[in-house]
C-alpha cells in the first residue's frame, strides 16, 4: 500500500472552519481556537510596547492579563467572551454548502496565508490574548518542572517520591490537553485602516454594560460569600425588599437600606473583619455557618437599636432612618459588622456585645455635626460639612479605624462620657474646610 506523505509546511496558508457573514457593512468571518492554536497563531502582545498613532488598544495591564491566566488554569468551568481581529481583506474563503441559503451565513473554510499574518491585529481582548500565553507558558513551566523532578526521583529510587511526581506530571499533563481541546470564539473583521478599527473599540466598549459590584457579589456562587449572600438575602426579613440587587450606591432618598454588596461586605466582615479569605478558608467554610452568624449579628443589632425594628415593620423607610440615626448608614453597618468579628474573637458573647451596643442607642441621632468635642466627630472619620454629616467616611484606612473606633466604645461602654453636638462650630468647619 503506498503511503500518502502531507508535508503542510509547504502550503503558502493555513486553513480553519469558519462562517463568513456580514455586520455594520463589513464582512466577518468566525472561527474558534483551541488554546494550543490561539498561542499559536495569535502573537503575543507586549506589555512594554510603546503605543504608537496606529495602535488599535489601549496600554495593557499586566496584572489584569496575568490574573486571566491563572484563573483559565486553575478553573475547569473557565470562561471567555469572543476575541475580536481586524485584518485587511487577505482571506481566501470556499463555501462548503454552496446550496445551503441561509439569507446571510455562508459555511466553510478560511485561507489564511501564512506570510500575511502579521496583519492581523487585536480590535478587543488583548488582556485574554496575552493571559491565555502566560497561562499555557505557566503550564508548561510546570510540566518541565514536574518531568525533572520525576527524574531526580527515579535516580535516587524513591518510591513513594516517584508516585507523587507522576501523579502530579498526569495532573498537568492532563490539564494541557484538556485546553487544547477547549475552544475560544474569534471573530475576524474585514477593516483596511487603523482608524475604524478604533472606531470599532470605541463602539464595543460604549455599548457594553459594564457589571456592577451587586451583581457579582450575587452572581459568583464559586465564593461562599456570595452563597451566603443570597441565603441572607432570601431569609432574613429586614433585608426582604429592602436590598438594591443591582446597584452599589444607596442614596439618602433611596428606599432600599443597602446594596447587595453592602451587604456581602458585611458578610465578609462578620466573618474575617478586615482579612481575606485565602482559597483554603474558601473551602473550610460553610455558607450556612456565615448566614447564621448574620441573622445572629442583626438580631443584636436590631435588640440595640430599635430603629431597624421599625425598619423592618415598616413604621420607618429607610429613607428616614437614615435621615434620623447613623445606624442607617451602610458604611455605620459595615464598621459594626467588622466590630462583631473583633470582638467575638476577643471571646465576648454576643449577649454582651448586644448589652454593650445598646448604651449606644441614645447617641446615635444624625448628623455628626462639625465640632470637637462630638465623640463621633472627633474619631476624625467625618467630614466637616455646614449641615453636619449622616454618615463615616468608607476609605479603607478609615473603615479600619471606624471598626476600631467602634471596639474601643464597646470595650468601655459602661465609663465612656459621651457628647453629641447639637450645631456645628463655625470655626471647626472653616478649618475643616
Amino acid at each position: 500500500m503506498a503511503t500518502t506523505l502531507k508535508a503542510t509546511g509547504y502550503d503558502p496558508n493555513e486553513y480553519f472552519f469558519a462562517t463568513r457573514y456580514q455586520q455594520g457593512g463589513r464582512t466577518v468571518y468566525s472561527l474558534d481556537f483551541s488554546v494550543r492554536e490561539l498561542v499559536t497563531f495569535l502573537p503575543k502582545p507586549d506589555p512594554d510596547k510603546p503605543l504608537d498613532v496606529n495602535a488599535t488598544q489601549r496600554r495593557i495591564t499586566p496584572i489584569h492579563a496575568r490574573d486571566f491566566g491563572t484563573y483559565v488554569l486553575t478553573d475547569k468551568e473557565w470562561v471567555s467572551p469572543a476575541l475580536l481581529l481586524r485584518a485587511p481583506d487577505i482571506f481566501g474563503f470556499e463555501d462548503a454548502l454552496p446550496d445551503l441559503d441561509t439569507g446571510s451565513t455562508k459555511f466553510g473554510q478560511l485561507a489564511v496565508p501564512k506570510d500575511a499574518r502579521s496583519e492581523i491585529s487585536l480590535v478587543d481582548g488583548q488582556h485574554r490574548t496575552l493571559g491565555f500565553h502566560l497561562a499555557w507558558e505557566m503550564l508548561n513551566e510546570d510540566i518541565a518542572k514536574a518531568r525533572a523532578s520525576l527524574a531526580q526521583a527515579k535516580q535516587i529510587e524513591d518510591a513513594g517520591l516517584v508516585q507523587h511526581h507522576q501523579k502530579e506530571l498526569n495532573r498537568l499533563l492532563a490539564r494541557r490537553e484538556q485546553l487544547s481541546a477547549e475552544r475560544v470564539s474569534v471573530q475576524i473583521v474585514v477593516v483596511d485602516t487603523p482608524d475604524v478599527a478604533r472606531r470599532i473599540f470605541v463602539d464595543i466598549n460604549d455599548n457594553a454594560k459594564g457589571i456592577t459590584g451587586a451583581v457579582k457579589s450575587r452572581f459568583d456562587d464559586r465564593k461562599v460569600i456570595s452563597r451566603a449572600l443570597n441565603r441572607v438575602l432570601a431569609t432574613n426579613d429586614l433585608l426582604d425588599g429592602r436590598v438594591d440587587l443591582e446597584q452599589d450606591r444607596v442614596s439618602g432618598s433611596s428606599k432600599y437600606l443597602l446594596g447587595a454588596k453592602h451587604v456581602a461586605d458585611m458578610l465578609r466582615a462578620i466573618t474575617v473583619g478586615h482579612g481575606r479569605i485565602s482559597k483554603r478558608l474558601e473551602a473550610e467554610l460553610s455558607d450556612q455557618k456565615i448566614a447564621a452568624n448574620f441573622d445572629d449579628f442583626i438580631a443584636a443589632l436590631m435588640e440595640a437599636f430599635p430603629a431597624l425594628g421599625e425598619v423592618e415593620s415598616e413604621d420607618l423607610s429607610p429613607a428616614e432612618l437614615r435621615s434620623q440615626s447613623l445606624i442607617g448608614s451602610n458604611v455605620m453597618l459595615r464598621g459594626f459588622a467588622a466590630a462583631w468579628f473583633e470582638l467575638k474573637e476577643a471571646e465576648w458573647t454576643e449577649e454582651d456585645i448586644t448589652k454593650a451596643w445598646a448604651t449606644f442607642e441614645p447617641q446615635m441621632s444624625a448628623p455628626v455635626y462639625t465640632d470637637p468635642r462630638d465623640t463621633w466627630y472627633a474619631s476624625g472619620l467625618f467630614p466637616a460639612t455646614i449641615d453636619g454629616a449622616y454618615s463615616p467616611t468608607s476609605r479603607v484606612q478609615d473603615f479600619k479605624a471606624l471598626s476600631g473606633f467602634i471596639g474601643d466604645l464597646t470595650e468601655e461602654s459602661e465609663t465612656v462620657e459621651w457628647f453629641r453636638a447639637t450645631k456645628t462650630d463655625s470655626k471647626a468647619a472653616a478649618q475643616g474646610a
